[in-house]
């Protein structure tokens, strides 16, 4: 049975945002990240959406467009280059239940990384988090985290080792609306 677009409205307005990951990997000439949401999803929305292929191939193409435009209004910048964040890649799935949703997002860009001292920044509008999330920046072997600012205070993150950061971000929390990592990295190996 296909379902009906009225059905499809008010299912899409019933999801709801649970949690976000994000999964950052530096290496010497791109940054590659991936981030995963996960909904709950009463109605069905995803569900039916994925039994249609219109549907699903309307609903990539909304978020890759979505996802896009917020990536282009932030200001990234790696060693005082603006970078060009890009989607290169969308994936809609379920965990345990068509009621439990999750989407993919990859996203790279080219960086110009150095030897040495690096600088990551990123400017974005400050917003209330709807959801918990985590995010991962992985640096390569022999590299160290000089330096972290979330504006959101030093509770926020934390550094494993000298070259993985972990970033919490809790429902109801006001983003710092900037980001920056200071990181250095050795010889290439």
């Amino acid at each position: 049975m296909k379902p009906n677009q009225k059905f499809l409205e008010e299912a899409s307005k019933n999801v709801e945002p649970v949690h976000a990951q994000g999964f950052f990997y530096v290496s010497r000439d791109y940054i590659s990240y991936y981030l995963v949401f996960d909904y709950h999803d009463p109605l069905g929305y995803y569900e039916a959406v994925a039994n249609n292929e219109r549907f699903l191939n309307e609903e990539v193409s909304r978020l890759w467009a979505n996802m896009q435009q917020f990536l282009d209004e932030e200001v990234v910048k790696v060693n005082n280059v603006r970078v060009s964040p890009k989607v290169v890649m969308i994936d809609i799935g379920f965990r345990k239940s068509k009621r439990n949703p999750y989407i993919v997002f990859l996203i790279r860009f080219k960086a110009p990384i150095k030897h040495g001292k690096n600088v990551y920044e990123n400017v974005y509008e400050s917003e209330v988090v709807e959801y918990d999330y985590v995010a991962y920046w992985v640096f390569p072997p022999g590299s160290k985290i000089l330096k972290v600012d979330f504006g959101m205070g030093e509770e926020t993150w934390d550094i494993v080792g000298s070259n993985v950061l972990a970033i919490y971000g809790r429902k109801g929390m006001k983003t710092g609306g900037y980001e920056l990592i200071e990181f250095e990295i050795g010889e290439a190996q």
